[in-house]
């Protein structure tokens, strides 16, 4: 059993998303500032502990605790920090795969893989273009090794 985590890139990637979350939470907590400075106060506050917590606590437990395995045909994705979520998805039910990249990914080299199966799909995030091919060419070749033709 192979554990293929995240790549450590994407820390950053939460880190950047987080900083412009807060960036426009500031500005909607300056508007406030001007009818109630207390209330805008308490939450600037509130806001910023949050920042720092998710910036040095949450995000290095979630790289830790994410990944995808894949082992005798299945796949197991594991993911959450406080809340534990696994999936298991046996290759015979995966359609196709499809590989995408938003800007700041692209940026990093990272990309996501959705795991396309009828009715519903999951996802692998944040990993890198390599990885994601791998795995790409796992599920289509194990696909071809049971009669299945991936597209």
């Amino acid at each position: 059993m192979k554990n293929n985590l995240l790549s450590e890139k994407c820390v950053y990637l939460w880190r950047i998303r987080a900083t412009a979350i807060l960036i426009l939470f500031s500005f909607l907590d300056g508007s406030l500032f001007v009818f109630f400075p207390e209330w805008a106060i308490f939450f600037a506050v509130i806001g910023l502990v949050f920042y720092i917590l998710m910036i040095l606590l949450y995000f290095p437990m979630l790289y830790k605790h994410c990944g995808y395995f894949f082992e005798n045909n299945i796949i197991s994705i594991s993911s959450g920090v406080f809340i534990y979520h696994e999936t298991k998805i046996p290759i015979s039910q995966i359609q196709y795969c499809v590989i995408s990249q938003g800007i700041l990914q692209r940026i990093y080299g990272l990309c996501s893989v959705r795991l396309m199966m009828a009715g519903s799909f999951e996802s692998v995030s944040q990993i890198t273009m390599i990885n994601a091919y791998r795995l790409k060419n796992q599920i289509e070749h194990s696909g071809e090794r049971h009669g299945k033709k991936k597209i």
